[in-house]
C-alpha cells in the first residue's frame, strides 16, 4: 500500500466533469484506489462515490493504492490531480 496527500486545485473541486476525468485514470489502472476524505474511504473508480463526497477547492484528500502497480498507479493519480482533471 502506498499513499499520499493532496490539495484539489480545481476551481469547482471534483464536479461532474473533473470527477469523470479522475475516474478515468482510476478506472485504467490495475490497482485498488480509494480517496480518503476526511472520515470518507471512497472507491475511486466510482464517478457516484466521488461526485457524491462533494470534494471542494482547496480540500486534502489522500489517495491510497494497494496492488501490483501501486506505486505507479499513485504517481499517474497525483499528477492527474495537479494536472487539474482537464480543467
Amino acid at each position: 500500500m502506498v499513499s499520499e496527500k493532496i490539495i484539489v486545485k480545481n476551481k469547482s473541486g471534483l464536479h461532474l466533469r473533473p470527477a469523470g476525468v479522475f475516474v478515468k485514470y482510476a478506472s485504467n489502472c490495475k490497482s485498488d484506489i480509494k480517496v480518503v476524505f476526511g472520515e470518507k474511504k471512497l472507491e475511486a473508480k466510482s464517478i457516484l462515490n466521488i461526485m457524491a463526497a462533494g470534494i471542494k477547492c482547496g480540500t486534502e484528500i489522500e489517495i491510497v493504492c494497494t496492488g501490483e502497480t501501486e506505486e505507479a498507479d499513485l504517481v499517474t493519480m497525483i499528477n492527474a490531480i495537479e494536472s487539474g482533471l482537464g480543467e
